[in-house]
Parts: structure tokens; C-alpha cells; sequence
């Protein structure tokens, strides 16, 4: 018999796996760049240094 799966990454007041682009996480990237910045020897790169998410294959098409 066919069945449906439903699945939800992530809904509010659930803590996320990922950074979620709202008001509160977009401070905090702020705050964790003024630190990344002073760092002089340390090279940050991908979507953890940008504190964002990304679909992968979103990112594939514009490569």
C-alpha cells in the first residue's frame, strides 16, 4: 500500500541544526565575525563561515 512521509527540518521554538536566517541569528553572526576577523592567520570558508545554510544543489546550479 503507498504511503506519504512528511518530514520538517526545523519549526519555531525547535532548536535547529543549522542557522536558522531570522533576526536573532543574524546578531549572532555579527558578533562570531568581528571575532573571525580579528583572527589574522586563520582562513574561514563555506557555508559554516557564513553561518548560513545552503541546499546543495541549489549551489551546484550556479557553479
Amino acid at each position: 500500500m503507498p504511503k506519504t512521509v512528511i518530514s520538517r527540518e526545523w519549526k519555531p521554538g525547535d532548536e535547529s541544526y543549522y542557522p536558522v536566517n531570522d533576526e536573532k541569528n543574524s546578531v549572532l553572526y555579527i558578533a562570531y565575525k568581528k571575532l573571525a576577523d580579528a583572527e589574522k592567520t586563520v582562513i574561514y570558508g563555506g557555508r559554516l563561515a557564513e553561518y548560513k545554510y545552503y541546499d546543495m544543489d541549489q549551489l551546484w546550479k550556479k557553479l
